[in-house]
C-alpha cells in the first residue's frame, strides 16, 4: 500500500484505529530505523540504561514490549541481556526485529489487550515509546505487571502529550493501592527526538509486587 509521507505519519500519530494503526507500523517497517536515526532517537538508551540500574544480567528473560523493529533489544543484547523477548503488534516491525538476531523469541500482541503470555513470565520488563494516548492505553500497565514476577522491575516510558487525559498517573496510583506494584523512580521528561521538544516522555521504573 503506497502512502504519501504526510498520511502515513497522520496515522501513525492520529490513528482512526487499532488496525489503521498495526497497517501503518507494518508500512514504516522498512524505512523506520533509518528515520528515527536520522532524528536521534534517544529513548532507547535511556531505557537501556535505568534497566541496567535495577536489573542484573542473567536475571532471567527481559519482555521488550512494544518493541517495533528491534532498536531497544539491540540496546539491551549489548548492554549483556541475552534472554529477551520482542512483543509488538505488527508483523512487518517483527520481522525487522527478528533480523538483528537479539531477541530468544518474538510475539505478535497487542498491549492494552490480553496477552498470551503466562504470569510471571518476566524478570523485567522495558517499553520504549509504546505508551501513549494514541497507542498504548493506561489499561495495558496492568497487563504489562501481572507478565512480571514478584521482585522484577518494569521500566516503561509515558508520552507526556495527553497523559492526564489518557489517566497514566491515576491508573498507575491504583495499582499501588492495590498492591501491584511500587514506584521506584520517576525521570524526564526527555525528548524522545533530539531537539523535538513535541517528542517529551517521562520514564517511571516500578518493582512489581504481585506474586
Amino acid at each position: 500500500m503506497a502512502l504519501s509521507r504526510k498520511e502515513l505519519m497522520r496515522r501513525i500519530y492520529q490513528p482512526r484505529d487499532t488496525q489503521e494503526l498495526r497497517q501503518a507500523y507494518d508500512i514504516w517497517a522498512d524505512d523506520y530505523d533509518g528515520d528515527v536515526a536520522r532524528q536521534d532517537y534517544r529513548l532507547p538508551g535511556i531505557i537501556t540504561a535505568l534497566v541496567a540500574r535495577h536489573v542484573t544480567t542473567g536475571a532471567g528473560t527481559i519482555l521488550d514490549a512494544g518493541a517495533g523493529t528491534g532498536i531497544l533489544g539491540e540496546w539491551l543484547f549489548l548492554a549483556g541481556y541475552r534472554d529477551l523477548l520482542a512483543l509488538d503488534m505488527s508483523p512487518g516491525m517483527l520481522e525487522r526485529a527478528a533480523s538483528r538476531g537479539v531477541y530468544s523469541s518474538l510475539e505478535v500482541g497487542e498491549l492494552g489487550h490480553p496477552i498470551d503470555l503466562p504470569d510471571s513470565r518476566f524478570a523485567a520488563v522495558a517499553s520504549a515509546g509504546a505508551f501513549g494516548i494514541t497507542h498504548v492505553p493506561a489499561s495495558g500497565f496492568r497487563e504489562v505487571v501481572r507478565l512480571t514476577r514478584e521482585g522484577g522491575h518494569l521500566v516503561l516510558s509515558i508520552r507526556v502529550e495527553g497523559m492526564d487525559e489518557g489517566g497514566y498517573d491515576v491508573e498507575a496510583r491504583h495499582m499501588e493501592r492495590d498492591g501491584l506494584w511500587r514506584r521506584i523512580e520517576t525521570l524526564g521528561p526527555f525528548e524522545a527526538f533530539a531537539g523535538d521538544s513535541q517528542s517529551l516522555y517521562v520514564i517511571w521504573v516500578f518493582q512489581s509486587l504481585a506474586p
